[in-house]
């Protein structure tokens, strides 16, 4: 495996019902169908579905593409404040489709302990939590034996987390062997000014690249510390990163394909994406794919 299909291995999950996609049910199912047999498939990570959708996910599924062809849908499914009737909705008829994650938001670490245990089952569990709340809440994860969760953007610029703050959860997961997804904003590789939105007069803003996040973490899953994880989160120079065949070499640290894929496996897992297209472009335009 080279060295950007290690980092790129499952790394997208498709978020196309969130904004600012925003797409309805039958439409993002059929996208996802196309995506898992395109040519950047690899790159392809869950299908990201609220709780409540799962019914109407259920009869998308079935209506538009896949019954028992091809590997199971893996699913992520985003849970609300009532786990409780969360767990009840949990449930979908198994067999080409799998839940595999399930997504809750948790105000401070006791309530990120009581979402976890009720919760827990044979599905992964992430956790978002307030990145202040960082050295508070990752140490009841590591105990708990679930994963966090970053917003690492949104529709709005003070959605976009400073770097100070995305460089401290990065190191605090590494320290505590978490397991972290991120979600929102990270539709292009490299940290650079965008428009948040797809409408025409949409609003601009500084935006986190999904290289950089996850490249950063990979460092910190090896042992770098927060103010080198900090200057890979700023980095805007592609010319910054040589891929090789078999490794990526950012200014005088080189990881090996093999390090990619195993900080990618059990510590930087994935991103929500409402796009799978756009990242995948973008990379092409940059001459990485």
């Amino acid at each position: 495996m080279t060295g950007i299909h290690a980092l790129l291995d499952g790394l997208i999950d498709y978020a196309g019902l969130f904004p600012p996609a925003a797409l309805d049910m039958q439409t993002a199912v059929r996208n996802y169908a196309a995506y898992r047999i395109s040519e950047h498939s690899y790159a392809l990570g869950h299908f990201v579905v609220p709780v409540q959708r799962l019914k109407e996910f259920t009869a998308a599924f079935n209506e538009e593409c896949c019954y028992e062809q091809g590997a199971p849908w893996l699913l992520s499914v985003l849970c609300t404040d009532n786990s409780e009737v969360d767990k009840d909705l949990l449930t979908i008829p198994e067999g080409a489709m799998f839940i595999d994650a399930a997504e809750v938001k948790a105000a401070d670490a006791v309530h990120a302990a009581s979402l976890v245990n009720l919760l827990q089952s044979e599905e992964g569990v992430y956790v978002e939590f307030p990145l202040k709340q960082s050295d508070q809440v990752l140490p009841v994860l590591k105990k708990l034996r679930a994963m966090a969760k970053v917003r690492t953007g949104g529709i709005t610029p003070d959605a976009f987390p400073d770097t100070d703050s995305l460089a401290h959860f990065l190191a605090a997961c590494a320290k505590e062997k978490v397991a972290f997804k991120a979600t929102a904003g990270l539709h292009h590789p490299l940290r650079s000014v965008y428009k948040l939105t797809y409408e025409s007069e949409s609003e601009s803003a500084m935006m986190h690249g999904f290289a950089n996040v996850f490249i950063a973490a990979i460092l910190a899953f090896f042992g770098s510390d927060e103010s080198e994880i900090n200057e890979v989160l700023n980095e805007q120079n592609a010319d910054a990163f040589q891929w090789t065949h078999d490794s990526l070499i950012w200014r005088g640290h080189r990881l090996s394909s093999e390090g990619i894929q195993e900080a990618r496996n059990n510590f930087a897992i994935s991103f929500g994406s409402c796009s799978f297209t756009e990242p995948i472009d973008d990379l092409k335009a940059m001459g990485w794919l």
